[in-house]
C-alpha cells in the first residue's frame, strides 16, 4: 500500500502545476460568475446552467490528465521496470483522478449552497447530494469510463504505429456500445443508467420562510446498474493488468 501511495504522490508531483493552475482558474471563473450575476440580477436558472458547463469542462480536463498520466506511465521504460504489481500502474493515476473528481464534487456542493443563500431561493441540503444516489453513481460512472479508456490505451500500445491507435479507438466504441446494451438488457425497467442519472432528477422546494431545495431521483432501480458497473470496473482492471503483465512487459 505504501508503494501505491508513493506512486500516487509521484504522479501528483508531475501534474500538480497544471492541475493547480486549472483549479485556480476554475474557482476564479465560478466566483466571478456568481458575484457578477448577483450584481446584475441575472436569472438563477442561467447561473445554474453556465456553472454546470464550467464543472463539466473542469471534470473533462481532470479525466484527460488522468488518462495522459496512465499513458505516460506505460510509455516510460523506467516506470515499467519497478518491481510492483501491474495493478498499481492502473490504480495510481485512477486514484489521482478520483481525488480530483471528489474535490470538484465538494466544491460543487458548497457552490450550490452559496448560490441558494445569495439568491434566497432555498438552501440545497448537502445530505440530498452526498447521501442520495447522484454523487456516488456519477463517481462510479466516471471510474468505469476512465477504465475503458485505460484498457483501450493498453491495447493500442501492443500494436506498433497508427494501427494500434485505430484499434484502440475501435475497441473504445465497441466497449461503450457493449456495456450500454448489456446494462439495458439486464435492467430494462431502469429509467436511466447511472452516468445519465441527473436526467431523471427532480427538484422540490418547500414552502415557508425556511425554504429548502430537496433533490430526489425518480430512478426506480438504482442499485442494480450501480453493482453492474462496479463488476464491470473489476473486469476492466483485471483485463488491463493482464495485458500489462503478459503483453507489454514481454514486448519490452
Amino acid at each position: 500500500m505504501m508503494n501505491l501511495l508513493k506512486l500516487v504522490k509521484y504522479d501528483w508531483k508531475r501534474n500538480a502545476g497544471m492541475l493547480l493552475v486549472l483549479g485556480t482558474l476554475f474557482l476564479l471563473a465560478e466566483a466571478a460568475l456568481t458575484v457578477y450575476s448577483k450584481i446584475k440580477h441575472l436569472d438563477i436558472e442561467f447561473i445554474y446552467v453556465l456553472s454546470f458547463v464550467f464543472y463539466v469542462a473542469v471534470t473533462v480536463m481532470v479525466c484527460v490528465t488522468t488518462c495522459r498520466t496512465y499513458e505516460r506511465n506505460l510509455r516510460y521504460f523506467n516506470r515499467r521496470l519497478l518491481p510492483l504489481p501491474a495493478v498499481y500502474t492502473i490504480l495510481s493515476p485512477m486514484l489521482l483522478g478520483l481525488a480530483g473528481l471528489v474535490v470538484i464534487g465538494a466544491v460543487g456542493v458548497l457552490h450550490l449552497v452559496a448560490i441558494g443563500m445569495m439568491w434566497d431561493s432555498g438552501i440545497l441540503r448537502i445530505s440530498d447530494v452526498l447521501a442520495d444516489r447522484g454523487f456516488w453513481s456519477m463517481l462510479v460512472a466516471s471510474t468505469m469510463f476512465m477504465m475503458i479508456i485505460f484498457l483501450c490505451i493498453t491495447v493500442s500500445k501492443i500494436f506498433t504505429g497508427k494501427k494500434g491507435i485505430w484499434i484502440g479507438v475501435a475497441l473504445f466504441m465497441a466497449l461503450q456500445f457493449a456495456f450500454d446494451w448489456l446494462e439495458k438488457l439486464l435492467f430494462p425497467d431502469t429509467a436511466v443508467t447511472t452516468d445519465q442519472f441527473f436526467e431523471s432528477v427532480n427538484e422540490r422546494i418547500t414552502e415557508g420562510t425556511d425554504a429548502v431545495v430537496h433533490v430526489r431521483s425518480t430512478v426506480p432501480n438504482f442499485w442494480g446498474p450501480l453493482v453492474f458497473e462496479i463488476i464491470a470496473i473489476s473486469v476492466l482492471v483485471y483485463a488491463t493488468a493482464y495485458l500489462i503483465n503478459r503483453r507489454l512487459q514481454a514486448k519490452g
